[in-house]
């Protein structure tokens, strides 16, 4: 079985919407250069092409001269379903899988149609496709994977291990290739449940190549195309020069535990505590919540300009309130992705809502201005249950019909600008009162937009009534991640450790008198987090008391 490798190198953009790194050097070598060495040295691996725009082909020659990559050239322009993979990925990179719609890192560097045309020109019976920028790609995994290919025979045309993106690669067969760019499926429905046909979950079919726990369970880019990846690779290279997969796994989880960026990954905005359903009943709104805000957009603006620094910051517009109801939500969006400035937009936006509130104006500014994932609380399939979970004291006000309708209107305004964003997610909260429409909420929202999501109830640390099903924290309580990566900024401008604090009992800092950056990496920030790390979970009552610390 003749088996070739793929990189598809783009020397300007990368096709999760950052600036391409392939021509910079890391340790004096050329990125690019540096994988393609990586990847000759797995014996099993016939050739390395390279494809590239033919623009770019003499930039690409001269960073691999020397090398026996071959490099081909293409006009193929942007895949077309490049744009909706981007905005899927955004709040995943660092897994392998977790994207919107069953998106993995599989679909990021992987443009199908260019690849069938490279295998009408280049006999091979399979291809192993390979990040450009995968720096600290294991090539012996890659050998065990292609030797593990090979003994699969005719059972599989497929082969993948679950690593964190950029240790391996996925092998296709030819035959694959050709058939999904047949039907137009990317890589990841493959990996995504099909509420019509469904499948075994593949990690646990023969095509998934079995690895070590250490890669199963690290989380971390080892591509190096945001500034946050750059950086932690830079600085795993100055440590281990030339790691294997085991080394990084391990280093990352480490890394994991013990590192604090400069600013969070992701923030939270309340931007009011004003909502449609007051007395709902699956989250704290109305009185439960103290009346906060709105904030003022020059909060916001001030947020926006220091995350900017990173070029992969998420923000997501939620709270204890509904974000649309905030008097100056469009110039809110305008100050997280101006359209006058876009290199200073934040690169991942989400809005979380009710959808009560999506009128021309709201639809207006959230299509124009490139909002990526719209999370629509919805909660029920039925209007009777619609009504009795937003409504209680009164159902008969609460109208999922009418919300619906204002989707399609959402999704009608969408097409008409020729965009993929936002992403619209229709959401349910799981809870005794509504898991019996769990089923044919997730399986109909599947068929109709391709996207829903389910979150477990949260008692928020005991201050709410607990509603779940079943616990599904782990019997073992371990540092909570979220501390370590992301935040919550209530209406009033302060900073509180995480969303559970809806009433604000536990704040760090307030943005009208900090910076983001300096609450961020505060002394009381940093005992809380040093005290989860030692096992002490009582710093604060909130902490003690959650059950909510296991989820990323």
């Amino acid at each position: 079985m003749k088996i070739i490798a793929v990189i598809q190198a783009d020397l300007e953009t990368t096709p999760i919407g950052t600036r391409s790194r392939l021509a910079d050097e890391l340790g004096g070598i050329p990125i690019l250069r540096r994988t393609v060495e990586r990847l000759r040295r797995a014996k099993n691996i016939s050739e390395v092409h390279v494809l590239c725009p033919a623009a770019q082909q003499p930039r690409c020659t001269t960073i691999l001269d020397g090398t026996d990559a071959m490099i081909r050239t293409h006009n193929a322009g942007p895949p077309a379903y490049g744009s909706l993979i981007q905005a899927a990925r955004k709040w995943s990179l660092c897994g392998w899988r977790g994207g919107i719609g069953g998106t993995t890192v599989f679909d990021e560097y992987a443009d199908l149609h260019i690849i069938e045309g490279l295998l009408k020109t280049v006999r091979a019976d399979a291809v192993m496709i390979v990040p450009p920028a995968a720096v600290v790609f294991d090539p012996s995994l890659a050998d065990r994977m292609i030797e593990h290919r090979k003994s699969l025979e005719d059972d599989s045309r497929m082969v993948f291990a679950q690593t964190p993106p950029g240790l391996s690669g996925i092998i296709l067969d030819a035959s694959l290739v050709a058939e999904l760019v047949s039907k137009k499926i990317p890589i990841g429905w493959l990996f995504s449940y099909q509420p019509d046909g469904p499948l075994k979950d593949l990690i646990f079919q023969p095509c998934c190549y079995e690895t070590p726990s250490p890669l199963r369970f690290a989380a971390g880019r080892a591509i190096v195309d945001t500034d946050r990846s750059a950086q932690m690779l830079a600085d795993l290279l100055r440590e281990h020069s030339d790691p294997d997969a085991i080394t990084v796994g391990e280093w990352l989880i480490h890394r994991d535990a013990t590192s604090i960026d400069p600013f969070p990954r992701e923030v939270e905005i309340e931007l009011t505590t004003d909502d449609p359903y007051p007395n709902a009943l699956l989250r704290p709104r109305g009185d439960r919540v103290p009346r906060r805000g709105p904030i003022e957009p020059s909060v916001v603006q001030r947020i926006a300009a220091e995350l900017a620094r990173f070029d992969d910051s998420l923000v997501v517009l939620g709270g204890f309130g509904d974000p649309l109801r905030h008097p100056k939500f469009g110039e809110i969006l305008d100050s997280l992705r101006p359209s006058t400035h876009p290199d200073d937009s934040i690169y991942g936006l989400c809005v979380r809502t009710t959808g009560v509130d999506f009128d021309d104006a709201n639809i207006k500014a959230i299509v124009d201005h490139g909002v990526d994932i719209l999370s629509v609380l919805l909660d029920a399939w039925s209007n009777d249950l619609y009504g009795r979970l937003h409504a209680p004291n009164d159902p008969a006000t609460a109208f999922l019909e009418k919300v619906l309708s204002r989707m399609d209107r959402l999704s009608k305004a969408r097409e008409h600008a020729g965009s993929a964003r936002p992403i619209v997610v229709p959401e349910m909260t799981k809870s005794r009162e509504n898991v019996h429409e769990l089923d044919a909420f997730y399986d109909g929202w599947l068929r109709r937009l391709g996207a829903a999501s389910l979150t477990g109830y949260s008692h928020y640390a005991r201050q709410c009534e607990d509603r779940g099903v079943i616990d599904m924290a782990p019997s073992t309580r371990t540092p909570c991640r979220r501390i370590r990566a992301r935040c919550m900024v209530l209406a009033d401008g302060r900073v509180t450790l995480c969303d559970q604090d809806f009433k604000g009992l536990h704040t760090f800092g307030n943005l009208h008198k900090q910076s983001l950056g300096d609450i961020w990496r505060s002394a009381e920030f940093n005992r809380i987090r040093a005290a989860h790390q030692s096992g002490s979970f009582g710093p604060t009552p909130l902490c003690a008391a959650c059950a909510e610390w296991h989820r990323p």
